[in-house]
């Protein structure tokens, strides 16, 4: 098979898998998601996204709480009640954190269920409506599953969401000390006003000393003073997806769980 017919193939099998929606939002919308979060993306950086009236999504993965991987605290339990209660989403990752090309249609299925049942297990009241992919990582397979399960799920591949949104990996940006300065932020959120696009933010930590993964706290509040003063609509994912879709959003708050 030559090249230009592989590509036809890939182009064609794209099209077939993806779950296209026309964007319909009357403004710029940026959000800020944390994978697999740490402490500190709840206590600095969801003090930060307050700070500026904002909220964020947090992609859990049930299996980190309480946990310490490579070297970086994860979240507690206490902090999904903190981020839900205060207006933030949480959205969904594998409950193990496993990539979703190596698991077959029973393991992905069962990976979902776990973390749907340690999201219940502390916040009863609390459904997970989007999901990312652990690692970036896609496969045709359990993309066509994942978006039949959830609104939406983000994806690693670099870009802005303009004009239509693959609602089955949309598109993000690395928001790393490592990767990106507040030069690059300004340009892609001066780009986002001009296209009246969806940018999506992606990090772990939250930190003074991040991991390579991470940032620190005052490029994280840069991004999201220079989103709030741009004008655009900062807004967890789920909300987004509503947006785009031209939709009324709702803001909900919950209460305690005993």
């Amino acid at each position: 098979m030559g090249k230009v017919t592989r590509d036809f193939h890939e182009v064609v099998r794209k099209a077939l898998f993806a779950k296209t929606a026309l964007m319909c939002n009357q403004r710029p919308i940026v959000s800020f998601t944390f994978d697999d979060f740490p402490r500190s993306a709840v206590s600095n950086g969801a003090n930060i996204l307050e700070k500026y009236e904002v909220r964020g999504t947090y992609y859990v993965t049930g299996a980190f709480c309480a946990q310490v991987v490579d070297g970086v605290a994860q979240y507690h339990a206490s902090d999904l009640w903190r981020l839900v209660n205060a207006g933030h989403e949480i959205g969904c990752h594998t409950f193990s954190h496993r990539r979703v090309s190596t698991l077959n249609a029973r393991e992905l299925k069962q990976e979902i269920k776990f973390n749907a049942e340690f999201v219940a297990r502390h916040l009863p009241d609390t459904m997970m409506h989007t999901f990312a992919y652990p690692f970036g990582d896609i496969s045709f397979s359990a993309t066509l599953k994942l978006q039949g399960m959830f609104a939406s799920c983000r994806s690693i591949e670099s870009g802005l969401n303009i004009g239509n949104a693959d609602l089955g990996r949309l598109r993000a940006i690395r928001l790393y000390d490592a990767v990106i300065d507040r030069n690059g932020i300004h340009s892609l959120i001066k780009q986002t006003i001009a296209t009246n696009a969806w940018l999506i933010f992606y990090t772990h930590d939250v930190d003074d000393e991040p991991s390579r993964f991470g940032c620190r706290p005052g490029l994280f509040e840069h991004a999201v003073k220079t989103a709030v003063s741009a004008n655009a609509e900062v807004l967890p994912v789920c909300s987004a997806v509503t947006r785009i879709r031209g939709q009324h959003v709702l803001h909900g708050r919950h209460e305690p769980v005993e």
